[in-house]
């Protein structure tokens, strides 16, 4: 590296002399063409250590001469996107970030497992900016990905839109489009940002039309396989495709994943794996690291390993969802979980709820918009929805007692609290009766023609909570429907129904198969018919127990003692959030589990 290095710097030195006494004239230096000659055939290390030997002016007589070798000012930076990042952008990276960037350059795909928090979307953001650099406009086109526009639009392109902007790279990006003028001052568009969707096979055709291709794919864990297929047609001639995203937490052999073993198959060198689980992330392995050159200017200077997650986030992540949890699998050690089916609900279809866009239009209404006290919840719920509330009561007086809200098709927490708060019933009652009443507001503001319905865990403590809000009833202090449910007894042979796929074994087995019966995504949508806009201690808990059968075939959730015996936590939260939405009574024919409207 030195000995390549050298003669570079003493060329330099001595010929762009010439070169700057005749830029003011005009003329070409043939001193600097043969540098910047030399330069290009340079291996890469040589190559930057030589170029950080010169000087602003110096530089720009170089470059002046790479364009016109090359068609673009960046064209030293053509096999090394890391350089770019560093030289160009003047960002700092890290060890992986690194390894990612630059297997770009050198393999046709490249599939990268990640951990949490780790700068995926970040790091695809500048290998965006580094390709539509380094190629002449029309020369080469940039496709990005994901599994939702909302995706593209929201993550991956502010990440392209900032780098763009701030370095002064060429052209001007829009929402999810970059355009850099040609040499005929035409706006040629060099990137831009698109979803296919989940169904169509014909979606990922057409992409063509110049010589370069490079495909992003952000989020890559859920893309579905007829769209990531569709991928492998495109990947001819000198393209190339970066999939970076967290293993599915419950899509075994997904098309991320098959993608990510072909990496690892030695008879495949045109595909590069390279996981970054979050133990790799220098705030843990104490990888010495560059100052963050992302933050605005101004404040005190710190490591990038800031910015990355740390053991402490590990450890309390691994404790709140226990060690073999998909989740923690996915997003802590970056590995494709196994086994993520046998869970009562699956994580992915938790997290598609949670993103489900709120509808708009003149049937709907933000709960914050109605003017009542108490209701500052962004999202929107139906006019003339069905208000219902379902309570958890701490059994003994040590767990939490829950209270979850759903409005239509949207789940919400109302309160939450733990200890010595609620030993006493009359206060617990008391807490419910508060909500209660909101809840009746809320009926009467959206012009509900039901009543509200509160279904209240008659178990322990429940059954004294559960006497209080009925006589409150009777004496006029709410208009309530109270249905006191007892989660531990087993389901009325009469009330079974033949055509279940899964048949629960007592009540609490039911109301969590009715939870999972709404949260099960619709093909044709992405998401369930519910709408979670939860805490994410819910989420957690929602996506813990797992699900077996017994010896009669019956379906079983797993028990709050067998889940607190291998270390996590009781899933109050997740009981009270689907409290509110089972219906215990056949109210309804053969509609009674999962009735939202």
């Amino acid at each position: 590296m030195s000995t390549t290095a050298a003669p570079l710097r003493t060329a330099t030195a001595e010929v762009l002399a010439e070169a700057a006494r005749t830029a003011g004239q005009g003329v070409r230096s043939k001193d600097a063409a043969n540098v910047a000659d030399l330069l290009l055939r340079a291996p890469i290390p040589p190559r930057r250590a030589a170029v950080k030997t010169l000087s602003a002016r110096e530089l720009g007589f170089v470059v002046r001469e790479v364009r016109r070798e090359q068609g673009t000012l960046y064209g030293l930076w053509h096999d090394s996107p890391s350089g770019f990042v560093e030289d160009v952008l003047g960002e700092t990276i890290w060890s992986k970030q690194r390894d990612v960037l630059d297997a770009v350059a050198s393999y046709k795909r490249t599939a990268v497992p990640a951990g949490f928090g780790v700068g995926k979307t970040w790091l695809a953001g500048r290998l965006v900016a580094w390709m539509g650099c380094v190629n002449p406009p029309g020369t080469a086109v940039i496709v990005t990905t994901a599994t939702r526009f909302r995706q593209v639009r929201n993550q991956l392109w502010p990440h392209i839109r900032k780098t763009v902007a701030r370095a002064a790279l060429p052209g001007w990006c829009d929402t999810t489009q970059w355009k850099i003028p040609d040499v005929w001052g035409n706006a040629v568009v060099v990137a831009y940002g698109f979803t296919a969707p989940e169904n169509d096979e014909a979606a990922m055709q057409g992409i063509h039309g110049t010589p370069k291709l490079l495909i992003v794919v952000d989020e890559a864990g859920g893309i579905a396989r007829t769209i990531g297929n569709g991928t492998n047609n495109l990947l001819t001639g000198d393209s190339r495709m970066l999939a970076i995203g967290n293993p599915p937490a419950d899509d075994p052999r997904s098309w991320f994943e098959l993608l990510c073993d072909e990496g690892d198959d030695p008879e495949e060198p045109t595909t590069a794996t390279i996981p970054i689980r979050v133990l790799d992330s220098p705030a843990i392995t104490l990888e010495r690291v560059p100052y963050c050159r992302d933050c605005p200017p101004g404040g005190a200077p710190h490591s990038l390993a800031e910015h990355l997650p740390s053991m402490d986030w590990v450890d309390r992540t691994v404790r709140e969802y226990g060690e073999d949890h998909p989740y923690v699998q996915a997003k802590v050690y970056a590995r494709f979980p196994k086994g993520g089916s046998s869970k009562a609900i699956p994580l992915a279809w938790i997290e598609a709820a949670q993103d489900s866009d709120d509808p708009e239009g003149r049937d709907w209404v933000r709960l914050d918009h109605l003017g009542l006290v108490g209701e500052t919840a962004t999202h929107t719920v139906r006019r003339g929805s069905w208000v219902r509330l379902g309570i958890d009561v701490a059994a003994d007086g040590g767990d939490e007692v829950t209270i979850y809200r759903v409005v239509g098709d949207a789940l919400e927490q109302r309160h939450a609290s733990s200890g010595q708060i609620n030993i006493n019933q009359v206060d617990v009652a008391e807490r419910a009766l508060e909500e209660i009443l909101r809840a009746q507001r809320l009926a009467a503001a959206l012009g509900s023609r039901a009543p509200v319905r509160v279904k209240v865990d008659r178990n322990g403590l429940g059954h004294g909570v559960t006497s209080m809000l009925e006589r409150w009833g009777e004496e006029g202090r709410h208009e309530a429907e109270i249905v006191g449910v007892m989660v531990s007894e087993n389901i009325d042979p009469d009330r079974e129904d033949p055509a279940q796929l899964m048949r629960p074994y007592r009540k609490r087995d039911e109301m969590w198969l009715a939870g999972r019966a709404l949260l099960q995504p619709d093909p044709a949508t992405g998401h369930g018919k519910l709408r979670l806009r939860v805490d994410h201690a819910c989420a957690v808990q929602l996506s813990s127990p797992n699900l077996s059968t017994n010896s009669s075939g019956a379906s079983v959730v797993e028990s709050k003692k067998s889940m607190k015996a291998r270390g996590v936590s009781s899933p109050d939260r997740a009981d009270g959030a689907l409290m509110a939405i089972y219906e215990p009574e056949d109210l309804f024919g053969h509609r009674r589990m999962g009735l939202i409207n």
